[in-house]
C-alpha cells in the first residue's frame, strides 16, 4: 500500500485520468503531507482512496469519468474517525460538521460536473444528481 500526492497530477483538470482524481480526491480532503513529508493522521493508502473512485466512476460510451469531488464528500461522510467535537484538559474545540464541508466540496467542484456534462454532450449531468446527507 502506498501514499502519494503530486501536484503536477492536480494540475490536469482530467476527469478522465485516475491520477488527477487520486490528487483532487487528496486535495479536497487535505490527505496529503505537510511541509516536513509527514502524513496526517488516518490517512487514507492510495488503493482504498481508488476502490473509491472506482466505486464511484461513471462509465459513458467506453471512458471512464471520476466525479472525484463527489468521492472526497463521501469518503468524508463515511470517515467513522470524523470527530465534530474534542476536549482534553480543559481546552475544547468545535470543527465544522461533515455535513457541511461535504456540501462545500461538492459546490466547490462543480465545475467538475460542467465539465464531465460537456465531454459527455449532455449524457451525464451530475449537477442535477442531489447527495443525500
Amino acid at each position: 500500500m502506498a501514499r502519494t500526492y503530486d501536484l503536477v497530477d492536480l494540475a490536469a483538470n482530467d476527469t478522465t485520468d485516475a491520477d488527477w482524481a487520486l490528487a483532487y480526491v487528496r486535495f479536497a480532503l487535505r490527505d496529503k503531507p505537510n511541509d516536513a513529508s509527514a502524513w496526517p493522521a488516518l490517512s487514507l493508502q492510495d488503493e482504498e482512496i481508488g476502490a473509491a473512485l472506482a466505486a464511484n466512476a461513471i462509465l459513458e460510451s467506453s471512458v471512464t469519468y471520476y466525479a472525484a469531488h463527489r468521492t472526497a464528500a463521501k469518503l468524508l461522510l463515511g470517515n467513522p474517525e470524523w470527530v465534530q467535537r474534542y476536549s482534553a484538559g480543559g481546552y475544547s474545540e468545535e470543527l465544522r460538521s461533515a455535513d457541511s464541508i461535504a456540501r462545500d466540496i461538492i459546490s466547490a467542484g462543480s465545475w467538475i460536473d460542467a465539465q464531465i456534462a460537456d465531454e459527455t454532450d449532455g449524457a451525464v449531468t451530475l449537477g442535477q444528481i442531489r447527495l443525500r446527507l
